[in-house]
């Protein structure tokens, strides 16, 4: 049976039916329109509902309701507002803020300005003035240089009635100044006026001379009237500068034990290093009662300084070079009034100006005695201290001379030798004499004359002894030989005090520290492992290389201006591959100078070595030759302690090698 399809659903308890093909606007179209008595039935339910839910108010509090509805509803005049027609004010967005904020900010910074334009920025222009020297702070002695004053205005107001002062070191000489100061007075400018943002300088240019060391200070003083001001504003600056160096090099010769009535030299050595300004100066001997200096007796002397004595105890020096000049001075303490006698020389530099400056000053100490015998003891051709070496000779002469006004009977002459590096076993003498300890005696026992020495009658005793060779470094030790002699009438009793009038000078002899260079040269080095190439010996045409090894050995004292040279032959070329533990290695192509350049070296660092290679291409000519490599290396240096230079220098080394066990041989070009 076929079913039929319904679009509809009916409820019958309702009486309503729903169209489910229809939508339900169209249903709600078809509707009838509530008639007058259907709506108010409608509003009747609805008040009825309300009225359940809302009960009826109290008739007092209706009241009061209405009171305070009133109040926020009437106008100022007690009327009622009407809402309908009550304008809204709207609130101000982020923009009106905006400005606002902007106009307040710019409100603020405009009176800033006008304060600033009005009340500070008048005074920090008065202020805005830079003011300060400038200039080296290190010279040499005699040295022109410039000092500058800058003044500058980086204000908004000019300055006007502006002076300058300036208080010069002491030791300071104007030479120039620029611009010109104030009349015969080289230490003031005036300036009428300086515009804003303008500037200015004072250039002084001159020389410092002085002792090494010493410091002057320059000081610059600047008063000036602001514009639109009344009173006076100041600045001040400093500039110190150094005296680094007095740009010449002195040394002094001299015995320290002189005798009374007798005339003694003092040799003054002097040259003036690369870089130095002075040209001449003048030696002034500070005077004393009883000292004479003597003119020159003419004797002739190997670099005599170009120099005059314009009155005794002054000495001009007339010209300079970097070549050492030396410069006699005789003088003699006429009569012993004190054991100790100090001499001060003063040495001072002549400007333009015929004005003089102390540039450098040396005292000399003398031990004065007052003897008839006078004693006087040379080690080694001189009677002044000097540096010696470990295993040298020591060469002793003691000259003795009765300046009495009658002879002098058993004299004993005695000489002392403090040490404890002397080898007594190598003492030699002309005439033996009596050891005891460190101590040597003659009497008339050893030397006749002695017994009976008449007035101005001399002689000569002399004897040598090694120093010890070098052993273990201990520095406990004092590494010298400190000599002298005495003398007595009759015997010395052994405890008994010499007179300081019966003894010589005294010569001390510091030990130099024991500098040695070691060069070998080798085709194989100490592991027999090839540092060289090319065929050896070596064969014409072809380039063989070899490598040369330095090394320095140092122990004592520290060392300084330390220098290995090495001249190569025109034949034997430089390979540049090179090394050292220290300093560096240079190789000159025009003087062919291979040069190992250290400088100082302490105590601490005993050892240091380098090396480098050199090659060899042998010519026709040079067949069947044995051929010099290397001719022999020199090393030089400044014993910081003696002041001595200590050298040395190697032997040559051939193509025999013969430093090399392994490669050594007749060494003959084939």
């Amino acid at each position: 049976m076929q079913k039929t399809k319904t679009n509809s659903i009916e409820d019958s308890d309702n009486g309503i039916t729903i169209n489910l093909k229809k939508s339900s606007l169209a249903e709600f179209t078809k509707r009838p329109v509530p008639n007058e008595r259907d709506v108010e039935n409608f509003e009747k339910i609805i008040e009825d509902q309300e009225s359940e839910m809302n009960p009826p108010l109290d008739e007092d509090l209706d009241e009061e309701i209405e009171e305070s509805l009133n109040e926020i509803y009437q106008d100022d005049n007690g009327d009622m507002v009407d809402v309908k027609k009550m304008d809204i004010k709207k609130r101000h967005g982020f923009f009106y803020w905006f400005f606002v904020v902007i106009f307040f900010l710019f409100a603020a910074l405009g009176a800033y300005y006008f304060y600033d334009s009005h009340y500070l920025k008048k005074s920090n222009d008065a202020a805005a003035i830079e003011f300060n020297l400038s200039g080296k702070t290190d010279v040499v002695a005699g040295e022109e240089f410039f000092y500058t004053i800058n003044i500058k205005n980086t204000g908004n107001i000019g300055i006007s009635d502006v002076q300058i002062r300036v208080n010069y070191p002491e030791n300071f000489k104007i030479a120039d100044v620029y611009p010109e100061s104030v009349k015969d007075n080289p230490s003031l400018w005036q300036f009428d006026y300086l515009s804003a943002h303008s500037a200015n300088e004072i250039k002084i240019k001159g020389t410092m001379v002085g002792l090494k060391g010493k410091t002057g200070i320059i000081q610059a003083t600047m008063s000036y009237m602001p514009e639109n001001f009344s009173s006076e504003f100041k600045k001040e600056a400093t500039l110190a500068t150094n005296i680094s160096d007095i740009g010449l090099e002195f040394d002094f010769d001299y015995v320290s034990s002189v005798l009374a009535g007798e005339t003694d030299e003092i040799t003054i050595r002097f040259n003036a290093m690369e870089n130095n300004f002075i040209n001449n100066f003048r030696i002034t001997l500070e005077p004393r009662e009883n000292l004479e200096v003597l003119a020159a007796d003419g004797k002739a002397y190997e670099n005599l300084a170009d120099f005059t004595m314009d009155r005794p105890g002054v000495w001009e020096i007339k010209s300079l070079s970097q070549e050492e000049k030396v410069m006699p001075i005789r003088f003699r303490f006429a009569k012993k009034e004190n054991d100790k006698e100090a001499l001060l020389f003063k040495f001072e530099y002549k400007n333009k100006e015929d004005q003089y400056s102390e540039f450098y000053n040396e005292t000399l100490n003398f031990d004065v005695m007052k003897s008839d015998l006078n004693l006087t003891l040379i080690v080694n051709g001189a009677r002044e201290d000097q540096g010696v070496n470990f295993g040298d000779t020591l060469n002793y002469s003691l000259v003795y001379k009765n300046k009495g006004e009658t002879e002098m009977k058993d004299v004993v002459i005695m000489v002392v030798l403090e040490s404890d590096f002397l080898d007594w076993r190598t003492l030699k003498y002309e005439t033996i004499g009596k050891e005891k300890g460190n101590t040597i005696s003659w009497s008339k026992e050893e030397i006749p004359a002695l017994a009976a020495i008449q007035k101005n009658e001399e002689g000569v005793i002399d004897f040598s002894i090694q120093i010890m060779p070098a052993g273990e470094p201990n520095q406990k030790q004092e590494y010298q030989v400190k000599s002298h002699a005495r003398f007595s009438i009759g015997n010395i009793e052994e405890g008994k005090p010499v007179e300081s009038d019966n003894q010589s000078n005294t010569i001390v002899n510091k030990i130099n520290s024991d500098l040695k260079l070691s060069e070998t040269l080798r085709y194989f080095n100490n592991d027999n492992v090839p540092v060289g190439t090319g065929p050896h010996p070596p064969k014409v045409g072809e380039t063989t290389t070899y490598k040369v090894y330095w090394e320095i050995n140092n122990n004592l004292n520290e060392l300084n201006e330390l220098v290995v040279k090495l001249v190569l032959p025109a034949y034997v070329n430089y390979d540049n591959k090179n090394r050292a533990t220290v300093g560096d290695i240079r190789f000159d192509e025009a003087t062919r100078e291979i040069r190992w350049e250290i400088g100082r070296l302490p105590v601490t660092v005993f050892s240091a070595s380098a090396e480098f290679s050199i090659s060899l291409t042998p010519s026709d000519e040079d067949r069947n030759k044995i051929m010099v490599l290397i001719p022999g290396s020199s090393v030089s240096a400044v014993d910081s302690k003696t002041e001595a230079v200590l050298s040395q220098t190697t032997k040559a080394k051939t193509t025999k090698l013969e430093d090399d066990q392994i490669a050594q041989g007749d060494g003959i070009v084939f």
